[in-house]
């Protein structure tokens, strides 16, 4: 970020709230495409905006924790003091090396004293951490993950079996098992986008996709948790697929995954990417910039090869392999003129798009 952005930054978070409500901050993911698609790039923004709830569901093993924590990488370095963070891990499955990949520990900031175990713990938790934001602060809250939550009447019913299990009785209370989706339709979302705006904040969920068990012919295979109150109220949701492992010697270094934007509130909805996470490294933004620019992928996201060999590349008139251009970006810092060349393709290429399907002025 620049000297002018920052003190641009500043002077937003520092407003009075009528004229801070006015005007969206924006959490960079630590990728240019995913930026593109959640943000819209000219239409929108680069990156999530704040003041909303957006969230990341798909199958297992598509890095959706990686995508959190980069988000949050990428948000402290753009915004620096005048960001917090809350990275909500009920089942503390997230094992990612932060401190090694970004140089400090994302899971041991504002925490509380106690666990959140509960859809209302949840509701309490980000609530108090929204009260406790400074008016010069912006942040994100990222559960990881909804699945993980039970409702209060869980838990109560599960501590009423264990205690008739222990004096060996029987325990037959049923369950309907709304209880979830009842509180997060009527209490929990409700209010929250508006205190999130006036905050500067915004709520970032992963889900887990399951099999839709049950759920007939014609309905869809997967199914996410929560009910429909989430959908209803998110602003941005992304797909997240694995599509390659990438190997080095029959090691795994790296995933290729696709991500769909299924929803978004500006004017290019759908838009799609790949994402290439290396494990010891994060998002690969350059070798993804370098893929899209060049159309170096397949559809089913494998790198395309001319006579079983690399497809070679050319950066002003100079031909080098990927690999190369790669570390010729990082070693002359060419990474902001990447970046631009990227973001022009894309809006050249929905420019042309736009074109094909020109009308007459309706009114």
């Amino acid at each position: 970020m620049t000297d002018s952005e920052l003190k641009k930054t500043q002077e937003v978070l520092t407003a009075p709230v009528a004229a801070k409500t006015a005007i969206r901050l924006f959490f960079p993911t630590g990728h240019t495409l995913l930026d593109l698609i959640v943000g819209g790039g000219t239409v929108g923004g680069m990156g999530y905006p704040s003041g909303t709830i957006c969230r990341d569901h798909g199958d297992s093993g598509s890095s959706k924790s990686f995508k959190a924590t980069e988000l949050i990488a990428a948000s402290r370095a753009k915004y620096k003091e005048h960001f917090r963070w809350r990275y909500c891990d009920p089942e503390h499955g997230n094992t990612i090396n932060t401190q090694k990949l970004y140089g400090f520990d994302i899971f041991n900031c504002d925490r509380n004293d106690y666990e959140v175990e509960t859809v209302q713990d949840w509701d309490y938790d980000i609530n108090k951490w929204l009260d406790s934001m400074k008016p010069d602060e912006c942040g994100v809250y990222v559960l990881d993950s909804l699945d993980s939550l039970m409702p209060e009447e869980v838990r109560e019913r599960k501590e009423k079996r264990y205690a008739a299990m222990d004096k060996g009785k029987e325990f037959d209370e049923g369950t309907y098992a709304m209880e979830m989706q009842k509180f997060l339709s009527q209490e929990f979302f409700r209010g929250l986008s508006s205190k999130l705006e006036e905050k500067h904040c915004m709520l970032f969920v992963i889900s887990q996709e399951r099999d839709n068990i049950g759920g007939g012919l014609y309905a869809a295979k997967n199914r996410t948790s929560g009910g429909r109150a989430i959908g209803f109220y998110e602003t941005v949701r992304i797909n997240s697929r694995k599509k390659q492992l990438v190997e080095y010697r029959g090691l795994t270094t790296s995933v290729v995954t696709s991500v769909t934007a299924d929803k978004v509130r500006h004017e290019r909805p759908f838009g799609s990417c790949f994402v290439t996470i290396i494990f010891n490294y994060g998002l690969d933004d350059i070798g993804d910039c370098i893929d899209y620019l060049y159309n170096l992928r397949t559809d089913t996201g494998e790198l395309k090869t001319a006579n079983k060999k690399p497809v070679d590349v050319s950066w002003d008139n100079e031909t080098m392999s990927r690999d190369n251009l790669i570390v010729k970006i990082g070693k002359d810092n060419l990474k902001k003129e990447l970046k631009k060349r990227v973001c022009d393709a894309w809006e050249s290429a929905y420019t042309m798009a736009e074109a094909t399907v020109a009308r007459p002025s309706k009114y």
